[in-house]
């Protein structure tokens, strides 16, 4: 029943008011309890101006209605909180908080009974979602790495969740141009294949 519920909402027209409902009615404690340490959760980084959770409703808002894409962009940064440190300044760092995100969602998702191919599709695309500076440093051999670790039939969800978790955040401009970047390295490693 919970798992109907959640697919319900993640296919819904604006998901973020069915998950918001959950959250005030205290629904959200017998579907994904760990959506509530998201709540009220400051980022403290120039790259964010929402929450935790009110950046995930965005990114859960602002993708395609596929449930493993919506999955996905509702348990990208589950983790956050508990991956959580301040440097010298102040500001928020999340280290490794797409790696530990991808395994408590492989965890939630066998809790609430999905099928193990609907949990390793979620598990990847979590995992790979954080391309901070791939796109400055990434040669031929990276990207390659890259394909093959995401996998080829999962690369257009890589980039469309790629895409909305970049449109949660203010500097939607910056954000793109590394966005395009990416997207033109895979078109050039598919090029490249069909003319091998």
């Amino acid at each position: 029943m919970c798992k109907k519920i959640l697919n319900e909402i993640l296919l819904s027209h604006k998901p973020s008011e069915g998950i918001y409902k959950l959250l005030e009615t205290g629904q959200i404690k017998q579907i994904i309890p760990e959506l509530l340490k998201l709540k009220g959760f400051e980022q403290r980084t120039p790259y964010h101006d929402k929450d935790v959770l009110d950046h995930t409703m965005a990114v859960v808002d602002s993708i395609e209605p596929k449930l493993t894409l919506r999955m996905a962009a509702l348990l990208h940064d589950i983790s956050k909180p508990d991956c959580f440190t301040a440097d010298e300044k102040g500001r928020g760092h999340f280290y490794g908080h797409h790696i530990k995100s991808a395994k408590e969602s492989e965890k939630i998702l066998k809790r609430l009974g999905y099928d193990d191919d609907f949990i390793s599709d979620v598990y990847i695309l979590v995992k790979y979602h954080y391309i901070k500076d791939i796109t400055s440093s990434i040669k031929e051999k990276g990207i390659n790495k890259f394909i093959e670790s995401v996998g080829e039939h999962r690369i257009d969800d890589m980039l469309k969740l790629i895409v909305a978790d970049m449109m949660g955040k203010p500097d939607n401009k910056g954000n793109m141009d590394v966005v395009n970047k990416l997207s033109e390295l895979i078109r050039q490693y598919r090029q490249k294949k069909i003319n091998e």
